[in-house]
């Protein structure tokens, strides 16, 4: 199946309005722009020369505590509930190089409902949430068994954000994020595919507030059963991590306010075809730091126009 790449944050908004700027912590609300977690279903390969392909992302993300720096509970009666459904086309362009290197672009439109309790209160919010644009894609396939890809894009979020709120739909920055994609077939069974990013935020202008730079690497260890090679099982989570503070223009970010996570869990992937499938996963998060902390439910689909 082709690339599942990314489409928006999954951790929703608590407003730095309402708790203050030393409970915003690591990266604005402890959520990020980019859905960590999403590239575990080849996510070094993209359509064929001249071919167009369409991705389905829905995604249910639920959280039942906000960490700290210590990894305890930072929020009394914390509670998040996030519901994301995303469409992006993909094209390769077809242009060949001697060496096998492919071009391809897309983007990626999202909207979600957000649910937020904290400190006996509650606020929903639903909308359009972000575009993500990728004009350029770079793959490289040195051998049938071994797959390289990078490309850049750029989050412009959508509709308005309201600091004053508990619940946003929209994220409330721009950000720029770099992708590194490889997926290794070291056996005709098996898959190793391993997607780093490094994604760098901008300004909130609403609330005077830029979340840090932060680091993900998403991954799968996958096995195709030998009865029925169209089935594949998988390992597949992330490693989070912010590597610089956030800043707040008007005071102070105690410690920088680094997340920190580690998520592991099943994948299961069906394929139709060569150039379609679907793929169902789950990830519990574990080692939250700055952040919420709650599991995810993915399904996603690919398939040729």
């Amino acid at each position: 199946m082709k690339n599942y790449v990314a489409f928006t944050g999954l951790i929703g908004a608590v407003g730095c309005f309402l708790l203050g700027p030393s409970i915003c912590h690591a990266t604005e609300n402890g959520g990020t722009v980019w859905p960590l977690g999403v590239q575990t279903v080849l996510p070094a390969i993209l359509p064929a020369l001249g071919e167009t392909s369409l991705y389905s992302y829905t995604a249910y993300y639920k959280a039942d505590s906000f960490k700290d720096n210590r990894g305890d509970s930072a929020i009394p009666g914390f509670k998040l509930e996030n519901f994301v459904q995303a469409v992006r086309i993909v094209h390769t362009w077809d242009v060949t190089f001697d060496n096998g290197v492919t071009l391809s672009s897309g983007v990626i439109g999202s909207a979600n409902k957000i649910k937020v309790d904290a400190f006996g209160s509650s606020d929903t919010d639903s909308g359009f949430q972000e575009l993500y644009l990728t004009p350029l894609y770079v793959g490289y396939s040195p051998s049938e068994n071994l797959h390289l890809q990078t490309g850049f894009g750029a989050f412009v979020p959508l509709g308005n954000y309201d600091g004053s709120k508990l619940a946003n739909s929209p994220t409330g920055n721009a950000s720029y994020t770099q992708e590194f994609d490889l997926t290794w077939f070291p056996h005709p069974n098996w898959e190793v595919s391993v997607a780093p990013t490094f994604t760098i935020n901008a300004k909130n202008d609403n609330t005077d507030y830029r979340s840090g730079n932060v680091f993900n690497i998403d991954y799968l260890l996958g096995y195709r059963l030998q009865s029925n090679p169209k089935v594949q099982l998988g390992l597949v989570g992330y490693y989070t991590k912010q590597v610089t503070d956030d800043h707040f223009d008007h005071g102070d970010v105690e410690d920088g306010n680094r997340l920190r996570k580690f998520a592991i869990g099943p994948q299961v992937f069906y394929a139709f075809d060569q150039t379609s499938g679907v793929a169902l996963k789950w990830m519990k998060e574990t080692s939250v730091r700055n952040g919420p902390k709650g599991d995810s439910l993915w399904l996603e689909f690919a398939f040729p126009l």
